[in-house]
């Protein structure tokens, strides 16, 4: 039986890179010790991150979570999937069509696309344009066990079901400057922006379906299990983020947060230089405690 809950709260939902984790992918033991105990005490803990199911699964593993398994929240909120099957449970694709018309406009910028598929439905994780400017190198698949067809153009590529995801590597400032011109010429029908992949050390400039969002998939989990937005809290550190950081009940920016981030965020955690995992994990244990209850609902009275 689980221990009583002293807060409102009755799911957290975490940023896997550069929030749960740096870029050896280790969790600290700070964090094993402290996300148990909120599941212990009834809290619904669930990963939202950018990453596919191959490249999430061996950090939720470390995690150690007994039954029942909430469900991860994956890709940017474009898929949701059981942790320990990959079994498919929610996703929202990118209509081939328009993921062809943005392939070609990474094209015109000379990048490489990447156009992430849902594995668990078709047997293949990506289909990639190799055009020689900025293609991932072997170690992104090699990492990740990723099943990949290369194909001139995605128009090219027969077959190919409708992405979750396409994207493309590029120089850091490069990234920052195309993503708003991509975002503007696709506006309300794709999701547009850069992120740094922490675990590569590489930026990406990538596109989501519209409506395709990290806040959008942990509704779909948490309204299956009648929690409201206002019953959730959510920590996360990039522009990727900010969707649940705004729609959560308490939208928390980890120290080195991007910017973005940290606009959308209701609080912003110290650094912490002494300990990894130190501060994140001295939040979830306050968050317990109830002490941002009333803080929170007294800022959005």
């Amino acid at each position: 039986m689980s221990r009583p809950r002293h807060t409102r709260f009755r799911l957290l939902a975490i940023d896997v890179d550069g929030t749960l984790v740096g870029p050896d992918s280790c969790v600290p033991p700070q964090m094993v010790a402290a996300l148990a105990e909120a599941r212990a005490a009834g809290l619904l803990v669930v990963l939202a991150t950018g990453r596919s199911y191959v490249e999430t699964a061996g950090v939720w593993r470390q995690l150690r979570f007994a039954k029942p398994h909430q469900p991860l929240v994956l890709v940017g909120g474009a898929l949701v999937s059981e942790p320990v099957s990959g079994r498919t449970l929610r996703y929202r694709c990118i209509p081939r069509d328009l993921a062809c018309e943005f392939d070609d406009a990474l094209a015109e910028a000379r990048l490489s696309t990447m156009a992430l598929v849902d594995g668990w439905r078709h047997g293949l994780d990506y289909f990639v344009t190799d055009r020689g400017g900025g293609v991932a190198d072997g170690g992104w698949f090699r990492e990740t066990n990723a099943r990949v067809r290369s194909v001139p153009r995605l128009a090219d590529a027969r077959g190919m079901p409708d992405p979750l995801r396409v994207s493309a590597i590029a120089e850091p400032t490069a990234a920052r400057e195309l993503a708003p011109r991509l975002l503007e010429r696709f506006r309300g029908q794709l999701n547009v922006h850069a992120i740094l992949a922490p675990n590569y050390g590489v930026t990406i400039v990538e596109a989501h379906a519209a409506g395709a969002d990290k806040m959008a998939g942990i509704l779909y989990v948490a309204q299956s299990r009648r929690i409201g937005p206002s019953q959730i809290a959510a920590v996360g550190d990039d522009i990727n983020d900010a969707p649940m950081l705004r729609g959560a009940g308490l939208g928390v920016a980890v120290a080195q947060a991007a910017e973005g981030a940290r606009e959308a965020a209701d609080r912003v955690l110290d650094a912490d230089r002494e300990e990894a995992g130190g501060t994140l994990a001295r939040f979830v244990q306050a968050l317990l405690r109830g002490e941002y209850d009333a803080a929170v609902d007294q800022e959005r009275l």
